[in-house]
């Protein structure tokens, strides 16, 4: 039997992949806007419960070709913690090619450039990283532990290493007003680390989270709808992407699309545009909050 604890996320397109839990909770935890791991403390998973669970599945000869580590970031492990889950998956699923997990900016610094080239040569690949926002009075703000700069800076070490990533942008999170501001800034950090992936979703503001007590006590204004859209097609039409796939499918997204970047942009921006005649007015110019519950 595998090790499981606590609840299991993972991302769209780690559905074929296998599930190895190695960690538990989210090491910082401290986001304004995320409450997934409010009731889930944080903890290294035991390594002999991750050495069971990869021996367990290579004795059942299973055909998966990719491993993702389970929990809020498991890259906040330490490296050489790392690199021995990386050699028991190598020794014992040979037919893996790739390992993967979430990610933050501040976990990847926290690799020299040196042990990010061993991970690689692992097999360590399509790290997922809560980017969110390319403003730096926003990352503040919602206290992602982490500057553009710094952001900038983890980026160009994945790519130095030939670790491909996915990054996650949420629309919105500037709040009313600063829609467009916030599209041309994750346009710019987007053209310059070139991800292999972008998973947008759109704001919604979730009780429990301390934006959500910012909201109610008048320190942040939620954008509305109108902008939500407008800001993803911004965002679309400034990219200058060479080989990334986009991913706007997220149930929170009021329109929903996806394609290949540089040659879809026009495509799915206008797509994004026509989207929101779908609308009646009084809803576009609503804040996100009161529709995407």
């Amino acid at each position: 039997m595998m090790h499981y604890r606590g609840r299991v996320f993972r991302p769209p397109f780690e559905e074929n992949s296998l599930l190895l839990e190695a960690t538990v909770g989210c090491s910082r935890d401290k986001c304004a806007f995320c409450s997934l791991y409010h009731d889930t403390p944080f903890s290294p998973s035991p390594m002999e419960d991750i050495e069971s669970d990869i021996r367990f599945i290579g004795r059942n000869r299973t055909r998966f070709k990719r491993v993702f580590l389970v929990g809020g970031d498991p890259f906040t492990l330490p490296f050489k913690r790392l690199r021995r889950i990386g050699e028991l998956v190598n020794e014992c699923l040979p037919r893996v090619e790739t390992i993967g997990c979430y990610a933050s900016v501040r976990n990847v610094l926290a690799k020299t450039p040196e042990q990010l080239n061993e991970l690689a040569a692992l097999g360590y690949s399509g790290l997922n990283i809560g980017f969110e926002t390319g403003l730096d009075d926003v990352l503040a703000f919602m206290d992602k532990g982490n500057t553009v700069d710094e952001a900038r800076e983890a980026f160009a070490r994945l790519s130095d290493a030939g670790i491909p990533f996915t990054l996650n942008l949420v629309m919105g999170l500037a709040g009313a007003g600063r829609g467009i501001e916030n599209a041309l800034a994750n346009a710019a950090i987007v053209n310059e680390a070139q991800p292999q992936l972008i998973i947008v979703t759109a704001l919604n503001v979730w009780p429990g989270t301390k934006l959500h007590d910012y909201v109610e006590a008048g320190e942040f204004a939620p954008p509305t709808l109108r902008e939500i859209i407008e800001e993803e097609a911004a965002f679309l039409r400034a990219t200058e992407c060479n080989d990334t796939f986009f991913f706007g499918m997220h149930e929170l997204n009021p329109v929903r699309v996806n394609g290949n970047l540089p040659q879809d942009c026009d495509f799915l921006a206008d797509e994004l545009e026509a989207g929101i005649a779908r609308f009646p007015e009084h809803q576009l110019d609503a804040p996100i909050r009161q529709i995407m519950r």
